[in-house]
């Protein structure tokens, strides 16, 4: 949101005028899916802050995907039924992406019990998603080749799940849902070069981020590092 605020304010403005409801909602649900994420794990009776952390988890893509559908759709309400559609296409596939990345976390952390579990409900949300996005691409008539790179990542990763090959389906399924949003934007009417700040803006934002990035991505990939050792330490 700050990056839209900074970079194309007149898309920003526009955006935030018209879906300042369901967005609000998205950060509101933000703040308490990371805050339920800590009091659950901190107090002793923490299934009301789990509940809350998984309401929020549904609030927040649900949102966030009916805002992109009613944008993409020319404009229309977050409530019409192509937002309706992407919310629930979103929210699955996060939820879809949350199942294959945790096979590979419970196998190391919990055993096969688990890991079968979170396989099956990869799966089940792939299958879905699947049956749910070929009727929407259809209904938009999008021909990107991004989709069709989304559906062939999608259908390898339901393949290698299948197979149990838990840390290569991370990357094929990270490229089917990537791939599909990026393909998607493409429906979207919105004048980005008429829209963008000026030169001067665009130059401090770049160079900004990658300044930022030169500390927060090795610091995010000496965390994840970290988390992964953790229990083989114990």
């Amino acid at each position: 949101m700050v990056m839209t605020w900074t970079a194309f304010p007149p898309v920003f403005a526009s955006i935030m005028t018209a879906h300042w409801v369901p967005l609000s909602l998205a950060a509101l649900g933000i703040v308490v899916r990371g805050s339920a994420f800590v009091f659950a794990k901190a107090l002793p009776d923490g299934r009301w802050y789990a509940w809350a952390f998984g309401v929020s988890s549904l609030l927040t893509p649900y949102c966030m995907g009916a805002v992109a559908g009613a944008i993409a759709a020319g404009g229309a309400s977050w409530l019409s039924p192509s937002g309706v559609y992407a919310g629930l296409l979103c929210t699955g596939l996060c939820g879809y992406l949350a199942a294959v990345y945790l096979t590979a976390d419970a196998r190391r952390l919990a055993g096969s019990e688990a890991t079968e579990w979170f396989r099956r409900c990869a799966l089940t949300a792939g299958v879905a998603m699947g049956m749910l996005a070929l009727p929407g691409g259809a209904f938009f008539d999008v021909r990107s080749p991004l989709i069709t790179l989304s559906a062939a990542a999608g259908l390898v990763s339901l393949g290698l799940l299948v197979v149990r090959r838990y840390l290569a389906v991370r990357v094929t399924a990270a490229l089917a849902a990537a791939s599909v949003l990026w393909g998607a934007a493409a429906l979207s009417s919105l004048d980005f070069d008429g829209a963008a700040a000026h030169d001067a803006v665009l130059q401090v934002v770049f160079w900004s981020l990658g300044l930022g990035a030169i500390v927060l991505v090795p610091s995010l990939t000496w965390l994840y590092v970290l988390f992964q050792r953790a229990e083989q330490g114990r």
